[in-house]
């Protein structure tokens, strides 16, 4: 959660990842096939520092909600899908460490640079968008053909949406007041 591998006092706040980037990088590792391996390093006594807990409960209480664009899912065949603009090189699964950093990725992009706007996982015959952001409007979700329904996970509502030729158009409502905090939003197409 920090930079150390198990439990340093000298570590301060500016050193640990928000939850937000937390769940960011659970999600581009699950959407490409991974597990999330995350470090807690506990007091001498046994005791959870403060700040892990925290962040534990607030990722926790994202999967209340989200969890099933997570849990037992495998990957599509897009992973991700990326804003208009330059798409970086993204460099993983090197002999050694490298920038790549998901977090940078899902900010808003640089002008003429992309971004990403959804991460997919697939369970069954249905398929997750991850967003790490609502933008409201309406969403394009590219290469995605047969859906009968589309849903916000947390919300009772279904959503509206047309298909065409090139994808789902999604029409991003106002969030309901519980779910406009989260870190990230699940819409679940059906198919």
């Amino acid at each position: 959660m920090g930079v150390s591998y198990g439990y340093n006092r000298a570590e301060n706040l500016s050193v640990y990842h928000t939850s937000r980037e937390l769940i960011m990088i659970l999600v581009d590792t699950v959407s490409r096939g991974g597990n999330l391996l995350l470090d807690i390093g506990p007091r001498a006594d046994g005791t959870i520092p403060v700040i892990m807990e925290e962040r534990l409960t607030q990722i926790g209480d994202w999967l209340k909600i989200n969890g099933d664009a997570i849990y037992g899912t495998k990957p599509w065949k897009a992973t991700r899908q990326w804003s208009t603009g330059e798409v970086p090189k993204v460099e993983y699964n090197k002999e050694y460490s490298s920038a790549y950093d998901v977090n940078k990725l899902t900010e808003k992009p640089e002008p003429g640079k992309a971004g990403i706007e959804a991460f997919f996982t697939t369970k069954g015959s249905d398929l997750y968008a991850i967003l790490p952001h609502w933008s409201g409007g309406s969403l394009l979700l590219k290469d995605i053909t047969g859906a009968k329904s589309v849903s916000l996970l947390g919300a009772t509502i279904p959503l509206k949406f047309k298909a065409s030729k090139i994808g789902v158009t999604v029409e991003l409502p106002d969030l309901p007041e519980d779910l406009r905090s989260q870190p990230a939003w699940v819409l679940k197409i059906s198919q």
